[in-house]
Order: C-alpha cells, then structure tokens, then sequence
C-alpha cells in the first residue's frame, strides 16, 4: 500500500499539540519513522526575502527521492511549494508526499506519475485528519510523442536526449540543470526520462527545485535557478556534469536518442491474432460407437 503525508501551516495539527508548520494528515498506520522522513523532507525555500516583492513565479519542487530507511529502500515523490496564506495570514507552503512500493511503481516513471491529474494537492483547507485508504498510484505509461517542451524552450526537441544520455553513461552521476523561474521544469524531466528504458525510469532521482540533499538521500538531476548559492555549490562537485537552460545551448550530438526525443517513437504495430493451427484429419474414420444387447449373442460354431 502506497503511504501519504500532508504537511503545512495549521491552527491545529493531526498529532496533539502540535500547531504551525505540522502534520495535518497522514495515511492511518504509517510507521513513524517514515512520518519523521518525510517531516525532515518538507522543507521549502523561498526566492525571496520577507520584506521583498516578489518579481517572478516561485518554483515548486517536485522530487523523486530514495532513502535507505531500516535497511529498506523507499522510493518518495514529493510536491513542495508555496499555498495560500494560513490562518494567520502569514504565508505558507505544502508539502504533499507519497512512498509508492516497489509493486505499484508505473511504467511511465516517477515525473509521469507526479504529472496526473489529480496526484498531489496543491492547497488544504480541511481539519486534521488520518487518511483511511492508501493511496491510489496510477498505472500507465506517456503517448511516446516528441520532447514538445524541450523544443518550446530551446527550439530542438533533441535536447531532452542530454540528461538521458549522461544518466546511461553514468547511473551514479550528477547533473545540474540550472533554470529561470517559470520553467516548466517537470515536464523537461519527464521528457528526459521518457527516453530511458522503462526499467531505468525509477531509478533517476530529481528535485525540479533543488535547494539541499535530504539526509540519506540520492539525487541524480538537481535542478537549482541560475545565480543560486546552491547553484554554485553544486557546480564544484567532482564530475558533474552542467547543462545551463538560461543560455544557448551546444548543438545536440547525432544519435538515437536525439532522433527518439525529435519525433517520438514509431506508433505500435497493430496486434495479429493468429488462427489456430488446423488440427491434423485423422487416417481413418472412427467407427460409431456400438451399443450390443450380451443376452442375444449366440455361442460361435466350431470349426
């Protein structure tokens, strides 16, 4: 079963006493150190200072992390962002996270599972309450179609082969995609990991917002705003590696990735039924079955 956690500002939250940035609901039965993993990992840094007009979107981070929790290995994707105001008027974020088992995981991958409609929530209004049924994963895979939103941002659909590229050369490798505010950042993602073979997917971790690595956690492409201190600071870390959506771009090196992302993948054959086999006729006729009367056979002369 697939385990969520809602967390904001609230007059009153779901475990006593607890008010302010809290727990407001969770799924009834969670274990509690997977409640204090995805408390920690609810952390959300603005762009902007306290007293400063905003002068530009905010970014919401949405992740696929892996921790190790108990010698377990857990897969969390995560919404963290800005929300109304609470109840103070004060501003607030909410952070909505969801631990999918091995079992539930889509084909389509984490950044296609976060992108359905109706996944995470983006505002809570509600009081504090446990969540009595598990949440739902969403089963299914992407149409396949060509990187639209790589090709809106850089004018070459190409370019959403970069990051699958050096996830294949180096499973293990970091890149750093630094953005402006107001890039759809998901949906490059998702186009990116749309070109890694299904069984690759759930293995890339991200943040379309990076600000900090989650203790214990793994995250292959960071995506941090361009200038940022974390911006920097992930540019200095050995190999990784740096591709910068705020300037042009280097021309994309041929390959089948390249022309996958470029105009999608070929549409599926229509499946053939098959007739059955025809039987083999038999050699000879079969006799129809008799049915004989014992009492009427006479005895059989001698010869």
């Amino acid at each position: 079963m697939a385990y969520e956690l809602i967390y904001t500002s609230a007059e009153r939250g779901l475990r006593p006493g607890t008010r302010g940035f809290c727990t407001v609901a969770f799924t009834r039965g969670m274990p509690p150190p997977q409640v204090q993993l995805l408390e920690a990992m609810s952390a959300y840094k603005s762009l902007y200072g306290v007293h400063e007009a905003p002068s530009g979107p905010e970014p919401v981070s949405w992740s696929h992390y892996r921790n190790n929790l108990a010698g377990r290995d857990v897969t969390i994707l995560s919404r963290v962002g800005p929300t109304a105001a609470d109840h103070t008027g004060r501003t607030n974020k909410l952070a909505h996270h969801v631990l999918v088992p091995a079992r539930e995981r889509a084909v389509g991958g984490p950044a296609w599972v976060s992108q359905q409609p109706g996944f995470f929530i983006d505002a809570w209004d509600e009081p504090a309450h446990y969540l009595e049924m598990p949440k739902a994963i969403p089963p299914g895979d992407g149409s396949g179609g060509k990187a639209a939103a790589w090709e809106k941002l850089t004018g070459d659909a190409g370019q959403a082969s970069c990051l699958a590229e050096e996830y294949l050369a180096n499973p293990s490798g970091v890149v750093l995609v630094m953005f402006a505010p107001g890039m759809d950042m998901l949906a490059l993602l998702g186009e990116s990991m749309a070109l890694l073979p299904s069984s690759a997917r759930w293995q890339v971790t991200y943040s379309t917002y990076f600000t900090g690595l989650p203790a214990g956690a793994t995250c292959c492409w960071r995506c941090c705003v361009a200038g940022s201190d974390v911006s920097r600071e992930t540019s200095r870390l050995p190999g990784v590696k740096v591709i910068d959506l705020t300037t042009p771009l280097p021309t994309v090196p041929a390959g089948q990735l390249a022309e996958l992302a470029r105009h999608g993948r070929p549409a599926a054959a229509k499946a053939t039924v098959e007739a059955p086999a025809p039987q083999p006729r038999p050699r000879s006729r079969s006799a129809p079955e008799r049915h004989l009367n014992m009492l009427n056979l006479k005895p059989r002369k001698p010869d």
